[in-house]
């Protein structure tokens, strides 16, 4: 009888370290997820101002070539901005667009 409840005592420990462990991991593996998402979407942005043919253009984050085309020439900007937009300006929001697009056509 002291033999059997033994066994019961140390097959509920085992079975209770294993779900421990189980539930240890499974956190620790949805964390790193998100994580390296976060990572991943702060790497690449939406959107990108740069240059397109020595005008002002509007990148969308995937395609090669400009969502827009703006009437501006990178050779009337002042150098430091030309070094700017040939870096690529980048932008995540409409409004961050907008504020872009006024500050250069403006």
């Amino acid at each position: 009888m002291q033999k059997t409840l033994q066994k019961c005592i140390l097959i509920s420990v085992c079975g209770l370290l294993v779900i421990a462990f189980a539930g240890y991991f499974s956190l620790n593996a949805g964390e790193n997820t998100v994580q390296t998402t976060t990572a991943a979407q702060e790497v690449q942005p939406q959107y990108t101002f740069s240059q397109y043919q020595g005008k002002l253009a509007l990148y969308q984050r995937g395609y090669a070539m400009p969502v827009e085309i703006f009437d501006v020439y990178l050779d009337t900007l002042p150098e430091e901005e030309r070094l700017l937009v040939t870096a690529g300006i980048c932008a995540e929001t409409d409004a961050e667009i907008q504020k872009i697009i006024e500050d250069y056509t403006s």
